[in-house]
C-alpha cells in the first residue's frame, strides 16, 4: 500500500477490456475484401496489437502495402469496427470493482491508449459509463503514440500528479516502455495479450496476474 499515490494511468486494449476478438475480425473482413487469406491465429493477433490501428493494420497484411493502400485499407478498417467494436468486447473480470474502489479513494484514473480517441471514448463510456474515467487520451492529431509518454505526462500534468504520486498499469512490452519513459513505476498485467516473460524482460517494476491485486497499491 503506497499512501502518497494520486493518480493511476491504465492502458486499455489488453488490460481494462478484452478487444482481441473485435479487432481480428474487422482485420480479417479487410483482408477478405481484398482478397487475402485470413491465416493469423490469436496469439498473432496478439503480438500485432500495442501500437495503434495504423501498425496493426499494416502487420496483417506484413507490411506488404503501399502508402496509399494502408490509408485506404485503414479507412475500411475504421468504418468496420465502428460499427462492431462491442460486438464481443468486454471489461476483464474484476476491473469494474477495482475502479470503483480506487474511486472511493480519490484517486484520479486515466487512461491513456494508441487507440484513436473517439473510439476509446465510446467503448469505455458504454461499458464502464460515463464519468467513471476522469481522463481518457487516445491517438489524436499531433499526440505521439506510447511509447512516447506525452499523453501520460499530460495525464499526470491535468492532475497535478508528479511521476512519484503514479502508477501506471499495462500489459505489454510497449506499456512498460512508455511508464518508463515517463518516469512512472511501472505494473504489468498477465491477463492481456502479452506474456510474463515479455514484461519480465521490459524491466516491469511489478507484475500482477489478477485485477484483484490492483487494490493492494492503495
Amino acid at each position: 500500500m503506497d499512501n502518497k499515490i494520486k493518480c493511476v494511468v491504465f492502458d486499455l486494449d489488453g488490460t481494462l477490456i478484452n478487444t482481441l476478438t473485435d479487432l481480428q475480425n474487422a482485420c480479417e473482413y479487410v483482408m477478405q475484401k481484398h482478397g487475402y487469406q485470413a491465416s493469423w491465429t490469436e496469439n498473432d493477433y496478439k503480438r500485432f496489437v500495442g501500437n495503434g490501428i495504423r501498425k496493426l493494420v499494416e502487420r496483417v497484411f506484413e507490411h506488404s502495402l503501399s502508402e496509399e493502400a494502408l490509408d485506404k485499407y485503414l479507412a475500411e478498417f475504421l468504418a468496420y469496427y465502428d460499427k462492431t467494436k462491442l460486438d464481443n468486447t468486454d471489461a476483464y473480470d474484476g476491473i469494474k470493482e477495482q475502479l470503483a474502489a480506487l474511486k472511493n479513494k480519490g484517486i484520479k484514473i486515466a487512461v491513456v491508449t494508441n487507440k484513436a480517441e473517439p473510439a476509446a471514448i465510446g467503448i469505455l463510456n458504454t461499458i464502464f459509463g460515463k464519468g467513471t474515467f476522469d481522463l481518457i487520451v487516445g491517438q489524436r492529431e499531433g499526440l505521439p503514440t506510447k511509447p512516447d509518454p506525452t499523453g501520460t505526462l499530460l495525464a499526470l500534468d491535468t492532475f497535478d500528479c508528479t511521476p512519484e504520486e503514479a502508477l501506471y498499469f499495462g500489459d505489454s512490452n510497449v506499456d512498460i516502455q512508455t511508464a518508463k519513459n515517463a518516469k512512472i513505476k511501472a505494473i504489468g498485467v498477465t491477463w492481456g495479450f502479452r506474456s510474463r516473460e515479455e514484461l519480465e524482460a521490459e524491466g516491469a517494476d511489478v507484475i500482477i496476474d489478477h485485477p484483484s491485486q490492483i487494490a493492494k497499491f492503495f
